[in-house]
């Protein structure tokens, strides 16, 4: 992720800082095998089944302004949380070091599914005044160009839409998944035409919450990290306000 590419956001989108959004999308596969091996699946099956009874892969996508997709991981089970594969991404360390060197404007947007850090700013779930329901718009319309791009990428590799399922293994899957991302942002760097297949999906993992007795937040340095976020967040509250 090149640090220029907050300028991109901030002239699409007026917010400031941005990096990138991020958020996970459903990809639909057929039952796996219930043998657990390193080469058809590593997961037991009934992990990669939804509420809705099917079984997919839960795929985290991170986009710049220009719809590139700057980063994939397709490796997990359907029913994992987007903030496990969040915990688990090469992208996490590299936005917190990004952080320990003082590069404190840069961060990227997600929704309530992630957890707050000075790297990831997400909604505020109570806004309870002006500035913030406005900080709230904003941060939800700069993230819409992650739903945009995920929609780019299904209408182009119609494959990964929720009505059709790729017949592999998961690790097959993975890798054709990875190879449409690829091809995706080729289109975007030769300016292949774009197709727009509208997608709605359900959040089946819930919200993350921002209290500091949630057991998702269990020591003191996830302590530091939301009460970080929270004065990073805050930051950003009031340079929007100051600009309208």
């Amino acid at each position: 992720m090149e640090m220029q590419e907050n300028v991109g956001f901030y002239r699409t989108t007026g917010f400031p800082g941005v990096i990138g959004c991020i958020d996970c999308t459903h990809v639909a596969i057929v039952p796996p095998t219930t043998n657990l091996n390193l080469v058809e699946n590593q997961h037991p099956e009934y992990l990669y089944i939804n509420q809705k009874n099917y079984h997919f892969i839960n795929v985290q996508l991170i986009c710049d302004s220009k719809l590139n997709i700057l980063n994939v991981n397709a490796l997990f089970p359907g029913s994992t949380h987007d903030n496990h594969i969040w915990n688990n991404s090469k992208v996490l360390p590299v936005v917190q070091e990004l952080h320990e060197r003082d590069l404190n404007d840069y961060y990227l947007l997600g929704d309530s599914g992630y957890p707050l850090h000075q790297w990831l700013l997400t909604p505020i779930l109570n806004p309870s005044s002006a500035a913030e329901i406005h900080y709230n718009t904003k941060q939800m319309y700069t993230r819409s160009l992650m739903e945009r791009c995920n929609g780019v990428l299904k209408a182009r590799f119609r494959c990964l839409i929720k009505d059709r399922t790729l017949h592999y293994n998961p690790e097959k899957s993975s890798a054709i998944i990875n190879a449409c991302v690829v091809l995706h942002n080729l289109c975007i760097t030769y300016n292949v035409p774009e197709y727009i297949y509208e997608e709605l999906e359900e959040n089946d993992m819930g919200i993350y919450q921002e209290v500091e007795n949630n057991d998702v937040i269990h020591n003191n340095q996830q302590n530091r990290y939301l009460m970080l976020g929270r004065q990073q967040r805050n930051r950003i509250v009031q340079v929007l306000k100051n600009r309208t």
